[in-house]
């Protein structure tokens, strides 16, 4: 590593299998919500890829996802390698799918440092975000320790788990990884000023990432490990995929690995979790309605409209939110924006596969 800058070793690892059921009608088994275009007009996918233009070549760029995404992924991406689509017979969680990354790119950057980051993120400030990227890299590389990134906490959430550091400095040391908490907790954490969301993005080197694999979840590599031995035949490896364990890299690696360290992050970021999350990053009238698409708004407050090819009308509304797909329409209450997934829970019982 010595002389030369952190990113000339960077090799880029996009998750990107996830689902996305809170954003239904519009995410759907076949279009997910890192294939949607839910801030600004680019989807989320092509968000996150460009993100790395002329930092990262795009021959060291890859994307983890799922057999039925890839040739879509594939088609979205067309300044990627076809064969840097990396593709998991199944998801089993974040630690098969970055092992499954891990084997496949020492081949090609055995000497790499890899930065794992997710498809469906939203980050501002692209600048920032490439600053504090090198200063992980480069942290990395000369300390040899496994970095995460930490978000400041803006309030007392309680659906993201968080990361506790100690030291002071643009980057500290983990002492802990805690558990989503209860509100109490969570203002606690708030409060602290030492606590940060854990972003679920990393860097590491690659020998470090292995070397950590093996001590602390060596079942999520030896599977691939031997498949890999045996010629890496695509055939055999949902045969080998099937030993894997479904585990999270956190709770596989990152919780139990003795030098770990935060990069507090400078750069604006939301994981878009669900219909509210996307209000956030759209202008507002002066009633506080957000209308992507085309409305006509009598007597309506703090609502936001998602529309498709035809016009939605709506009087006398107030925090709603109203979702335009060709074939189905979601109304809801702005509060009760996470029962979406129930709402995809339910079709899914009742056999509506035409609309998942």
């Amino acid at each position: 590593m010595s002389g030369t800058h952190g990113h000339q070793s960077l090799v880029a690892v996009v998750m990107a299998g996830g689902r996305g059921t809170r954003f239904w009608p519009r995410s759907r088994n076949a279009r997910p919500k890192q294939f949607l275009a839910i801030v600004g007009t680019e989807t989320l996918l092509h968000q996150t890829v460009r993100r790395l233009d002329g930092h990262v070549s795009p021959e060291r760029i890859f994307v983890v996802t799922t057999e039925d995404l890839a040739e879509e992924t594939r088609r979205m991406l067309p300044e990627l390698p076809p064969e840097n689509v990396l593709v998991e017979p199944e998801g089993r969680n974040t630690a098969p799918c970055l092992a499954l990354a891990l084997v496949e790119i020492e081949k090609k950057f055995p000497e790499g440092v890899m930065a794992v980051l997710s498809a469906d993120h939203w980050i501002g400030d692209r600048e920032l975000f490439l600053e504090d990227l090198d200063l992980a890299v480069k942290h990395a590389a000369w300390e040899r320790e496994l970095v995460t990134f930490g978000i400041k906490p803006t309030y007392p959430e309680t659906g993201y788990g968080y990361i506790e550091s100690e030291g002071h400095g643009p980057v500290l040391k983990v002492r802990a990884f805690r558990e989503k908490p209860p509100v109490e907790v969570a203002v606690q954490y708030l409060e602290s000023g030492r606590h940060y969301w854990n972003a679920g993005m990393f860097v590491w080197t690659l020998a470090d990432f292995r070397e950590g694999l093996q001590k602390h979840a060596p079942e999520v590599l030896a599977p691939l490990d031997a498949w890999m031995k045996a010629g890496a035949d695509p055939a055999t490896l949902a045969a080998a995929y099937r030993q894997l364990p479904k585990l999270a890299i956190d709770v596989a690696l990152m919780e139990k690995a003795e030098t770990v360290a935060v990069v507090p992050t400078r750069f604006r970021w939301s994981d878009v979790g669900s219909w509210p999350a996307a209000i956030e990053f759209q202008e507002t009238d002066s009633e506080g309605n957000v209308s992507v698409g085309e409305t006509l708004l009598l007597d309506t407050r703090n609502s936001a409209f998602f529309g498709g090819s035809r016009l939605i009308a709506a009087s006398g509304v107030d925090d709603l939110i109203v979702v335009d797909a060709e074939d189905a329409l979601l109304i809801c209450r702005r509060d009760r924006a996470q029962t979406v997934k129930q709402i995809v829970e339910r079709l899914k019982a009742e056999g509506r596969e035409d609309l998942l």
